[in-house]
């Protein structure tokens, strides 16, 4: 995770005047497990508050943690959707996630 931003705004179809808020994540990809991705880095969005199932401590810490050689690796489960008419990936706190504590374990 190398960048993490904080309340980034999607257009919401039911009430315009109140955008959804969102944190996305900047990800460096390693390998995908399962699919294909042609690129290196991907960005996902999840929840930005308390409450609203997203993953925001898991990205924060990941994005700290980035250069760290002992907790470099980061398993994540995405969801596929169409916002503001272009596809974004999501993760929640319902979709797989799975990193390494320190010393390279698993936890």
């Amino acid at each position: 995770m190398k960048t993490v931003t904080y309340g980034v705004e999607f257009a919401n179809p039911d009430e315009p005047d109140m955008p959804f808020r969102m944190s996305r994540g900047d990800i460096d990809i390693k390998a995908v497990l399962k699919g294909a991705f042609k690129g290196k880095t991907i960005s996902v969005y999840t929840g930005a508050g308390n409450g609203d199932c997203g993953r925001l401590p898991e990205f924060v810490g990941q994005a700290i943690y980035y250069n760290h050689e002992k907790f470099g690796e980061f398993e994540l489960g995405l969801s596929k959707a169409e916002v503001d008419g272009r596809t974004i990936y999501m993760t929640s706190i319902c979709n797989y996630a799975k990193w390494q504590e320190e010393g390279g374990e698993e936890p």
